[in-house]
């Protein structure tokens, strides 16, 4: 086959993509290029016979033909099928991990209460009075922890099954949608003054005094914190940069599924700090840390090049990129994962994150994106201040 009858065959090839033609162009789960038709039978896309049963999705289910549409993101990087469907995938396997965490728990909190009742019942067969009331009322605290231990079961394992169902039935555009819609509404917030009641109350209460030199420092003038910068010479990192800041907390996150099994702890810390190296490239440093190593295999890698989108309070935001791969490192003495990752900062970046408060990120990893909200806004403004 010469080269003009190739280019002919490519071209007859693409012309299912066309939505006039009820045939698209997808992806499988495999990430694999199929041709999908409209009665559900597709083909893969460099082969011209038809795709068997047995090789299709698991459950030999057939592939709809059906327009989505993808709600898109701020910041110029918006997601594909692709990103969506892993993003899902890491979804239901923090969800099986919160899961776990609450059948254990459950399962503790019953061991517990039966093992108290022997107990108790050994303190009555021998007649000890006070042993077997102290007994008691540890016998009725562990009951009531063993009915909250088995709520919590219940709603974990509902969520993993919710989250289950999402990927088997390939509905993850249409809940990634979803909540883009109710990321944009917000919830509902009453008006803590609404009514008049409530507003004459609010003026029986003192006004709060100025600062006098005495007692509560309200009114007092608040003073800025200094910039938490390196002024030693330091180390010189893989780029020949010197760090120029001391690590700070930028941000925490959990999981809200994992939330009510770490005891307050939380899931995934990040430190930034920024440094400088003789030529003036400067660089902004993100360490993330998770309490957990099993996350290596929920959330993978940060890939060269990978995006990190800083959002700023003013509605702007900033897209950098990694300089290289950043891989986890797990910390076996306190049972932690680290991944250390590196991102160019332009002068002209630099200079919009010195003026302004950043409100959200969105790290962008091999199992697709992840938004953090931030409580410490001015924690990377102070950061780039040294620079």
């Amino acid at each position: 086959m010469n080269c003009t009858t190739r280019i002919i065959l490519l071209l007859f090839l693409a012309l299912p993509q066309v939505p006039g033609f009820a045939q698209e162009l997808r992806t499988n789960a495999a990430g694999e290029k199929i041709i999908v038709y409209r009665d559900g039978s597709a083909r893969y896309f460099n082969d011209l016979t038809l795709i068997e049963a047995q090789q299709k999705d698991s459950a030999a289910a057939a592939y709809p033909v059906v327009a989505v549409t993808i709600e898109p993101l701020s910041g110029g990087v918006d997601p594909t099928e692709a990103d969506l469907r892993r993003i899902a995938e890491r979804k239901l396997q923090l969800a099986r991990e919160a899961e776990e965490l609450a059948r254990s728990r459950a399962a503790a909190a019953i061991n517990n209460r039966i093992d108290l009742e022997g107990k108790l019942q050994a303190a009555r067969d021998a007649n000890r009075t006070g042993e077997s009331a102290t007994l008691q009322r540890r016998l009725a605290l562990a009951r009531q922890v063993e009915q909250r231990a088995l709520a919590d079961r219940t709603e974990a394992e509902q969520r993993a099954a919710a989250a289950n169902n999402v990927v088997a039935q390939g509905r993850y555009v249409a809940a990634y949608n979803e909540a883009r819609l109710r990321e944009r509404t917000g919830p509902v917030i009453a008006n803590p003054a609404s009514n008049q009641r409530e507003r004459q109350l609010g003026l029986l209460l003192p006004a709060p005094p100025s600062f006098s030199g005495y007692g509560a420092a309200t009114g007092r003038p608040s003073s800025p914190e200094p910039p938490p910068c390196n002024r030693a010479q330091g180390v010189a990192n893989r780029e020949g940069a010197f760090p120029v800041s001391y690590p700070s907390l930028l941000f925490t996150h959990t999981d809200e599924n994992l939330r009510p099994f770490l005891d307050g702890k939380e899931y995934l810390r990040c430190l930034t700090w920024t440094s400088r190296d003789p030529s003036g490239r400067r660089f902004l440093h993100l360490k993330l840390t998770f309490a957990n190593p099993n996350a290596i295999t929920t959330y993978g890698f940060l890939p060269e090049n990978s995006s990190l989108s800083l959002h700023l309070l003013n509605g702007r935001h900033i897209s950098l990129q990694a300089i290289r791969e950043a891989v986890g490192i797990i910390d076996h003495g306190r049972r932690e994962l680290n991944y250390e990752v590196t991102y160019l900062l332009p002068r002209g970046a630099a200079a919009d994150l010195r003026n302004h408060a950043l409100d959200f990120v969105r790290i962008f990893w091999s199992s697709g994106f992840e938004q953090y909200e931030i409580l410490q806004v001015d924690a990377l403004r102070r950061a780039v201040e040294c620079l």
